[in-house]
């Protein structure tokens, strides 16, 4: 089962992202659950640093993914960013309904 663990500000912006682990669908290669978290997450990662040219801190391994943001983002760029992590994790939360036995989502306060 993969582990997304999403971290909010007071805001309910979200400031930090942790996916861990494998959904163990089907066999490597074929793993279309897997394939559907990694391409949305590695497809908002690469809008928020080469589109909106945000500069921030992220860690990538066999299973697992982790980003977090600057505090000091400005309120424009602030809200695209939104727009791009929030789609992100309503993608998340479609694919857990379709798939309970091998995503699972946390949200949590830092």
């Amino acid at each position: 089962m993969v582990d997304i663990e999403i971290y909010r500000d007071r805001h309910c912006n979200i400031v930090k992202f942790v996916c861990d682990g494998h959904t163990d669908y089907a066999e490597s290669g074929s793993d279309i659950v897997c394939a559907s978290v990694s391409s949305v997450a590695y497809a908002v990662l690469c809008g928020i640093e080469k589109v909106l040219k945000i500069d921030f801190g992220y860690e990538q391994g066999d299973g697992y993914l982790f980003f977090v943001l600057p505090d000091d983002i400005e309120l424009k760029d602030r809200e695209n960013i939104n727009i791009l992590l929030d789609t992100m994790y309503l993608f998340f939360c479609d694919l857990r309904d379709s798939y309970p036995d091998n995503i699972k989502i946390s949200e949590l306060e830092v």
